[in-house]
């Protein structure tokens, strides 16, 4: 009986090797930027809270004590909303308990800063629901593609409602198409997870599609 030859794993291509490496770099260039903003940025900011504090509580002066203590609250107000925009960066704050949708529309604060305008939304009501592994993954995806465009002014996200067991989420914007190492990036992660992925457009206009197998159909 002649003896089977076992299956071989099957080899990276030097595009996803290319990816994963991208992906990884991403990833440490995220963690680095994250630990420098609390060093310095969280560690400044608390410094100059206990400074103002002790200059209150040594402060005879009422109008001079109002003074220090309203740059207290202005500097807490001011740490807070950088805190949440580093745990942002880490992982959306409503990923888990409210879904992609809900993700999706606490990012617009941040793409409105970033490009000056207001996105615009078409999402189903209520949002159909994928295992969180799969929202991590499809909001990340959208990460990915915006990450590195300069400059958008269009940009629409759309969630629809659950057909035949599957949500498509669709993202489309008037910039450039990824280069070559973010589609392969794009499609890396998308095949980790077993998402069905699709990407097409103009030179002027892209569009990504991404399948979401439900929880359960609306």
């Amino acid at each position: 009986m002649t003896a089977r030859t076992p299956p071989t794993a099957p080899t990276a291509t030097p595009a996803s090797s290319d990816a994963l490496r991208e992906l990884y770099a991403r990833q440490e260039a995220e963690r680095k930027q994250v630990a420098r903003a609390l060093h310095n940025e969280i560690g400044q900011a608390l410094s100059a809270i206990k400074m103002s504090a002790h200059l209150a509580g040594d402060e005879d002066d009422a109008d001079q004590r109002r003074q220090d203590l309203a740059d207290i609250v202005r500097i807490a107000d001011e740490t807070v909303a950088r805190l949440r925009d580093l745990y942002a960066d880490l992982r959306p704050p409503q990923i888990d308990t409210l879904g992609l949708a809900a993700s999706l529309r606490g990012e617009a604060e941040r793409w409105q800063a970033r490009w000056g305008f207001v996105p615009r939304f078409d999402l189903a009501e209520p949002p159909p629901r994928a295992p969180a592994s799969l929202e991590l993954a499809a909001f990340r995806l959208v990460q990915d593609l915006l990450l590195p465009l300069a400059g958008l002014s269009v940009l629409e996200v759309r969630l629809a409602p659950a057909r035949a067991g599957v949500a498509m989420l669709e993202v489309r914007h008037d910039g450039v198409q990824p280069d070559a190492l973010t589609e392969a990036l794009l499609r890396a992660r998308a095949d980790a997870l077993g998402l069905s992925l699709t990407l097409s457009g103009t030179p002027d206009q892209t569009r990504l599609r991404v399948a979401l197998p439900v929880l359960a159909e609306d």
